[in-house]
């Protein structure tokens, strides 16, 4: 029998022993004043057996797998579709769960805690002894997650095993969060929300609106005469990807007046060396993504070991840059500030 299933039948039973109770005691209070029951009571009573037996054959429904428009409204009130809508529901949530590193780290930095999160969350500041594993990024085990009875859970919205997640927890009722960060702006967005529910503005404020101020503050420190552009490659050992402008990294090599060559050039992705060496950019910035060292090879075996990719600029001028996982691969949340000031000091020394 599976959890669910168990978690459904004791809720039904407890459903049909509050029936049984609320008949009883109008029957004694019927009884009591040596009078017949009036209508009133009866209906009332009525009312409440109707009550509770939907309850219960929406709840047996649910459990075998049927969707009635009775669930769809409980659905439809308790979660939320996405970052946009959670709105919705403005209560704070008592056990919340973060399935990626950086949704734990967002909810940590909005002064909640968590329930259960990821491995890879799991050497956090701020995990606690009672927060458990619920699986991997890309492999989420959501029977770990249905045994921590969410009221929140956090997914990526990117992730094709979260976005199935994300459906079968809609389904169930259970308040989903899809958090998309694209850019610095994305992140205080979602900061401002998380400590919304919170009560943590005082959090916001330290850790979204000052490292905002200090971003500007060290873009001011670089000013480039002439547009200068840049390539910006992840690297795995199974897969090579030219980094388009929705990555959130690439804003940051733009708020510093460097063009992305693969904007919006179809022509510019990871199999195309001669496009990209047309192209000749002023700065290649390589993104491991995965365990660094078998990243660094696959880069090697494609791209460095080509003999047209030396006679790139950035690569006879020392522009090529192997950038840290903390600030480009992840998102670096309340650590923005930092990745602009590791550009800075790259652009500065070039």
């Amino acid at each position: 029998m599976s959890f669910l299933y168990k978690c459904l039948s004791h809720r039904i039973i407890r459903a049909s022993l509050a029936v049984t109770m609320t008949s009883l005691m109008l029957l004694l209070a019927g009884c009591a004043s040596n009078q017949p029951a009036d209508s009133t009571a009866g209906n009332a009573s009525g009312q409440a057996d109707v009550s509770a037996e939907s309850e219960a054959a929406d709840m047996t429904d649910s459990a075998a797998g049927q969707s009635t428009a009775g669930q769809a409204d409980v659905s439809a009130e308790s979660k939320a579709p996405d970052m946009a809508d959670s709105t919705a529901d403005t209560s704070c949530p008592k056990s919340v769960v973060a399935v990626s590193k950086s949704n734990a780290d967002l909810w940590l930095l909005a002064g909640g805690e968590l329930s259960g999160t990821t491995e890879d969350a799991m050497e956090l500041d701020g995990i606690s002894e009672n927060t458990a594993v619920v699986g991997t990024l890309s492999k989420p085990n959501s029977e770990a997650i249905l045994a921590l009875e969410p009221d929140l859970v956090l997914l990526a919205v990117d992730i094709p095993a979260q976005k199935e997640l994300k459906a079968e927890l809609d389904e169930m009722g259970i308040r989903t969060m899809a958090v998309d960060i694209n850019s610095f702006e994305d992140y205080k967005s979602c900061m401002k929300e998380l400590t919304g529910l919170t009560g943590r503005e005082d959090l916001y404020e330290q850790n979204a609106v000052q490292v905002g101020e200090r971003i500007e503050a060290i873009k001011a420190e670089v000013t480039n005469g002439d547009t200068k552009t840049f390539l910006a490659l992840r690297v795995s050992a199974t897969k090579n990807k030219v980094l388009k402008d929705d990555y959130f990294a690439c804003e940051i090599f733009r708020d510093f007046g460097l063009r992305n060559i693969a904007e919006d050039d179809s022509r510019i992705d990871e199999l195309n060396i001669e496009a990209i060496v047309a192209a000749n950019p002023d700065y290649i910035f390589i993104i491991p993504q995965g365990k660094e060292s078998e990243a660094m090879e696959s880069y090697k075996t494609q791209f460095e070991s080509n003999e047209v990719w030396s006679s790139l600029d950035a690569v006879n001028r020392g522009r090529l840059y192997t950038m840290p996982k903390d600030y480009f691969q992840y998102k670096p949340n309340a650590q923005w500030d930092l990745a602009y000031e590791y550009v800075r000091d790259l652009l500065k020394e070039s």
